[in-house]
């Protein structure tokens, strides 16, 4: 009976480190690129409800009397957020708020998201 040698050459001394700092550099660049993924959709998530509550703080300033769209802008500047767009319709409030990433590899990434409120007045028709 023979036992199999356990001697490499000399040509594969090293290679298992190769392999395991290229693994690990793998997995290094794939857990950088998901937290960026989970902070994108975060960002996304922010901006929306910031367009939200924007839409429903200009609404309601505007059937108060005051000025809805001013409104709005400092309600999604306090949520994480700037109004690109704010259009008054009688006391029906329609919202475009914007927010961007700070700066990945040299880019940016932005997210914008629309949002519309009229007060209960208009839906329950009191």
């Amino acid at each position: 009976m023979s036992r199999a040698s356990t001697h490499r050459s000399d040509g594969e001394r090293g290679a298992s480190t190769v392999h395991a700092v290229s693994v690990s550099l793998l997995l290094v660049v794939v857990t950088l690129v998901l937290v960026q993924a989970v902070s994108l959709v975060q960002m996304r998530h922010r901006v929306a409800a910031a367009a939200d509550l924007a839409a429903l703080a200009a609404s309601r300033a505007s059937a108060a009397g005051d000025d809805g769209c001013r409104t709005g802008a400092a309600v999604a500047r306090r949520n994480g957020a700037r109004l690109v767009a704010c259009r008054m319709d009688f006391d029906v409030a329609t919202v475009t708020a914007r927010a961007s990433s700070p700066a990945w590899w040299g880019g940016r990434w932005a997210s914008e998201q629309k949002a519309r409120a009229a007060p209960e007045s208009y839906v329950t028709g009191s």
